[in-house]
């Protein structure tokens, strides 16, 4: 059975049969293809045998017969095993399909009927060159065209050229050809071939005809030894006739595929060469172009270093020359400090000495008034007195320069002090200063890819998105705000302000905005979230009582940290609770508009719409905002804490529990390891946190912290891991900033940097200004960091 990607291919003398092949190769572009062949034997050998069997038998004898066909059966192979090596030089699969018949059209119909073939190229006209508008010229193209099944498509060549196409129905129809192969051979050359093979076929059919003719032509009274001897003398001639034939005709095709093959191979070089010479140049022309753009980005990069650097040579030489002016202005300073108070000491020396000539003036005035009459003591005292008059007058003169020395010497103090601090200033905020950034959009875009849903890690409240991307080779979190999360960008502008100014361990640091997209920057935090510990997200482990315990405690210091700002967060939650690799907790979502957009929220919330669990329902009812707004949920997290269970009915399950023997087991997370007995007092508080009335609710100050540092120890030894090293240095969140010595006493100030709190007042007591960003402090309350203090000590105990 044929298949359908094989085309068959008739062939027959090899010129002709080459081309057809080649425009099938060229045009059709198959798979797989056959070659197909009609042997036909000899027609003298056909004539024999149909004039006289007998007659036959007595001229040849069966061995010539046989080597005759076998000659042509080697012919026949040989030219087929050309055809098949011709295609596997082009990549092309190829088998031999051939049958022996006297008619090749019939042949070539036989063929197409036993094996179904339904794609078949064949030659149009052998003996006649291609013209545009011919019709089928041979009459084994046309025999074929009409008695082939019409479930075969064929197509009809001459000299590569398509002359006709009959379709699958029998339809037909004349196509215009396409061109001609280039690594064909020549027309001149093809025709003189073509020429010399028609003269061939004529000549051996005038051979046959003229040896018929002689075979008939003897009446009956001719002997059989003469006719015998012709015969025979015929038959000699004829095979060496035949043998030349053969020999020139092998070294004919041979030498016609010799140069058919050199010239093939020498196109198929030859574009070989050409499609390697485009893509060197194609690749060579990529890289050059990619070796520009480097280098182009290379300058650009060269250049903007050189400017950034040329700026910062400039900011350090100013930065050099001012700090050189005030060392010079400080030394002036105590240069005359020293002048002030050498001449001081002077003052007081002659001071000194005026005393004791005074009182020697009026010890000899006694005396002189003891010995002497009245009328002498008069003029005695005359005299006594215009003496001290004059010391009077030195005195106050001494006295009126001593004054002045004193007010010179506290205006040289006031300006040694002023340079004192303008130079602390100076370091501060070269050094210390944590500078705010503000991104471009652009950069925004870059670093999001357009904002690319890959980046995309979490969508807020009221439209807001959060992107995880690198700014500036620093991981960020960047959230844009929906658009209804702020009525106009002053508003942005203020929150973004208010945000800057808080700074605390446990708070989000803000690295940046963006107001064109009104986006803000944070740092990021790569331990997730509260909310997926306790729901074991991502295959989590369940977190230990001492790191729950640990979370507690940093979000009671952090809430006191914002309340005695007088802020509230508003949206407090365990998603808003993220976690750092020590399992530190890092509050988000803060900030001072939260709570105005939580009454705008609450004032469109309907009885229908799910509330938030989280929400303070005294505030869902008064609209009033206040710190017990951050208490009722901050009682719920801690429930989950302890329980590891959803929001729905856990306050009442808790008390229910605390009101059945104070039995809590059933209602702790066991995974979380072996509670401390105080865990019934926290679990008491918290639901004192979560009660309706803010007033009946405790103080995390007084109450929350209390309870929490009773389980200290634990906390501290989970939340910050001992160093195995006794010699090690100690972190550098253990050092004062100030003392730059390890503390005892930890304080966070409103600026959100912790110091050892003597230091602090210190500092305070003189200045209103944070010590670290030179920035004036929003208030001077102070607030113990109590798991930092428990670290400190862990750490020391563990020396």
């Amino acid at each position: 059975m044929g298949s359908e990607d094989t085309i068959y291919v008739a062939v027959g003398g090899v010129e002709e049969s080459e081309l057809t092949l080649l425009w099938v190769l060229h045009n059709l572009k198959p798979r797989k293809v056959c070659i197909l062949h009609v042997h036909q034997p000899s027609k003298m050998i056909s004539s024999m045998y149909g004039v006289d069997g007998n007659l036959a038998e007595i001229i040849f004898d069966q061995q010539q017969i046989r080597g005759l066909e076998e000659v042509g059966k080697d012919m026949m192979n040989r030219i087929l095993d050309e055809y098949l090596l011709f295609c596997s030089q082009a990549g092309v699969s190829a088998i031999r399909l051939h049958i022996q018949m006297d008619d090749v059209a019939k042949g070539i119909v036989e063929l197409i009927r036993r094996h179904n073939i339904k794609k078949l190229v064949m030659g149009a006209a052998a003996d006649e060159h291609f013209s545009e508008g011919m019709w089928l010229m041979s009459e084994k193209a046309q025999y074929v065209n009409e008695n082939a099944p019409f479930s075969c498509q064929i197509w009809f060549i001459c000299r590569e050229h398509l002359v006709h196409t009959r379709f699958e129905t029998g339809q037909s129809s004349n196509a215009p050809s396409p061109s001609g192969s280039s690594y064909l051979t020549s027309s001149t050359e093809a025709a003189g071939i073509f020429g010399s093979t028609v003269s061939e076929e004529r000549e051996e059919s005038e051979c046959e005809i003229e040896l018929y003719d002689v075979l008939h032509s003897g009446g009956e009274g001719s002997s059989n030894d003469q006719l015998f001897d012709r015969l025979e003398q015929a038959l000699k001639e004829a095979e060496s006739s035949n043998q030349k034939a053969f020999e020139e005709s092998d070294r004919r095709v041979k030498a016609e595929m010799n140069a058919t093959r050199a010239m093939r191979q020498a196109k198929m070089l030859e574009r070989l060469y050409n499609e390697c010479k485009r893509e060197n140049e194609t690749a060579l022309a990529k890289q050059n172009e990619s070796l520009e753009n480097i280098k182009r980005l290379r300058e650009e990069e060269l250049s903007v270093s050189r400017e950034q650097n040329s700026i910062l040579e400039s900011q350090v030489a100013n930065s050099e020359r001012r700090m050189k002016q005030l060392e010079d202005e400080l030394s002036s300073a105590l240069e005359q400090l020293q002048v002030s108070l050498k001449e001081r000491d002077e003052l007081q020396i002659e001071l000194e000495n005026s005393h004791k000539v005074i009182e020697e003036l009026l010890r000899k005035q006694a005396e002189e008034t003891s010995s002497t009459h009245m009328d002498q003591f008069n003029l005695d005292q005359l005299s006594v007195s215009e003496i001290h008059d004059a010391t009077l007058d030195q005195l106050e003169i001494c006295q009126k320069e001593k004054d002045e020395l004193q007010l010179e010497l506290e205006n040289t103090r006031r300006i040694n002090k002023e340079l004192l601090r303008k130079q602390s200033e100076d370091t501060s905020n070269s050094h210390l200063q944590q500078p705010f950034i503000e991104f471009s959009l652009s950069e925004i875009e870059e670093a999001t890819e357009d904002f690319d849903q890959l980046y995309k890690i979490a969508e807020g409240a009221r439209g807001s998105v959060y992107y995880k991307c690198a700014l500036r080779h620093t991981e960020v979190v960047i959230k844009v705000l929906g658009r209804n999360s702020f009525q106009d960008s002053n508003e942005f502008l203020r929150e973004v302000d208010d945000l800057i100014k808080l700074r605390h361990p446990n708070l989000v640091n803000l690295i940046g905005a963006c107001p064109e997209k009104r986006a803000l920057v944070y740092e990021y935090v790569p331990n997730g979230s509260l909310e997926d510990h306790l729901n074991s997200r991502n295959d989590m482990p369940p977190l230990s009582w001492q790191s729950r315990m640990h979370i507690a405690t940093q979000l009671c210091s952090t809430l006191m940290f914002l309340h005695a700002g007088k802020l509230v967060h508003g949206n407090l939650k365990p998603g808003n609770i993220l976690l750092d690799d020590n399992f530190g907790c890092k509050l988000s979502d803060f900030g001072s508009c939260r709570a105005f957009s939580l009454v705008e929220n609450s004032s469109n919330m309907t009885e229908s719409s799910n509330p938030n669990p989280y929400l303070d329902p005294d505030f869902r009812n008064s609209r009033r905002v206040s710190h017990s707004l951050d208490l009722y949920p901050f009682g719920i997290v801690v429930l989950q804490l302890l329980s590891g269970r959803s929001t729905q009915g856990i306050a009442e399950s808790a008390q229910s529990e605390l009101l059945n023997g104070g039995n809590l087991s059933s209602f702790l997370d066991s995974s979380a390891g072996n509670w401390p007995h105080q865990v019934a007092q926290l679990t008491h508080l918290a639901i004192r946190c979560c009660d309706i009335s803010r007033s009946r609710r405790p103080d995390l100050a007084s109450d929350v912290l209390k309870v929490l540092e009773t389980m200290k120890p634990s906390v501290a030894s989970i939340a910050y891991a001992p160093e195995s090293n006794e010699d090690s240095e100690p972190p550098s969140y253990f050092l004062c900033p100030i003392l730059q010595a390890v503390m005892s006493d930890p304080h966070v100030a409103a600026d959100g940097y912790t110091y050892e709190a003597t230091a602090l007042q210190d500092w305070l007591a003189d200045h209103d200004t944070s010590p670290m960003t030179n920035l004036r402090l929003p208030n001077l309350n102070l607030i113990p960091n109590f798991p930092l203090r428990s670290a400190i000590q862990q750490w020391q105990e563990n020396r």
